[in-house]
């Protein structure tokens, strides 16, 4: 039984969300010398508790702080050429426990303002805790955010539209654009044409026309509730609304699947 059939088992059966605490057992138990040695190593960074980690991300601590660190840098080089990093305000939308939005006072520093956003209550409270400088909010699964229409000038979302229904979609792209002032910059992340070979037969037809393909039976934005993003469906969700100013199809190393990254103006 290959991946995509044993999900489809386990969303149909009701089990997916047990079978991925069982998996993060697992994981805490493989990975529990190597954490405790970068605790160890590092006793001024701040971790997020365990299950915060590996909901939003893995559970490798060196992976969420270097790694997190390596997304910020990622996320400056492909902001930079469209847009002024001078007194910005930045918005992380979906940050989860911060691993990305944590470093990017010094990452981007030029007087900017930085805020993360996010759907997980327990995760925002820890970000205010431990990441001081930044502003975090609280957001249910459905909009608004609380930020005033066209108070953004650059906004991420890294891998949130993989994790939404296609209403999500509408509504949070909507909701995107109402924060961001015209002219403002979007980068978001999304499952392309990469991840068409994991994809179930049906999927694939499905994705083939160009069709949002959703997993479901689970909770929606839980990491386990997944969608599949063929690029026609993005660029007619996009209309005339946002300018394509740059799309990187992800890539299939190995066993390694990478995202699609779009980038995005408002018009």
């Amino acid at each position: 039984m290959n991946k995509a059939t044993l999900s489809t088992w386990l969303r149909q059966a009701g089990l997916l969300h047990l079978a991925d605490r069982l998996r993060y057992w697992l994981l805490r138990a493989r990975y529990y010398r190597e954490n405790r040695a970068f605790r160890a190593a590092h006793p001024a960074v701040a971790l997020p508790p365990d299950y915060l980690m590996y909901e939003s991300f893995k559970l490798r601590y060196r992976n969420y702080y270097a790694g997190g660190r390596e997304t910020a840098e990622w996320v400056k080089n492909e902001l930079a050429p469209y847009t002024s990093l001078q007194s910005q305000h930045v918005l992380d939308w979906g940050c989860g426990p911060g691993r990305v939005v944590r470093h990017l006072p010094e990452v981007m520093g030029g007087g900017c303002q930085f805020t993360g956003t996010d759907a997980n209550a327990e995760s925002v409270a820890w970000c205010w805790a431990h990441l001081p400088g930044i502003t975090f909010l609280h957001n249910g699964m459905s909009p608004p955010l609380a930020l005033a229409t066209g108070s953004v000038d650059a906004a991420y979302g890294i891998s949130i539209f993989t994790h939404l229904s296609a209403a999500g979609h509408v509504s949070w792209l909507a909701e995107l654009l109402r924060v961001l002032r015209p002219g403002g910059v979007l980068l978001l992340t999304t499952h392309g044409a990469a991840f068409r070979a994991i994809l179930t037969p049906a999927e694939q037809a499905q994705f083939d026309a160009g069709a949002l393909v959703e997993r479901r039976q689970v909770r929606e934005g839980h990491r386990v509730f997944t969608a599949f993003q063929p690029p026609a469906f993005l660029r007619q969700l996009f209309g005339e609304r946002l300018e394509v100013l740059r799309h990187e199809p992800g890539q299939q190393q190995g066993q390694r699947l990478s995202q699609d990254m779009w980038l995005l103006r408002k018009a």
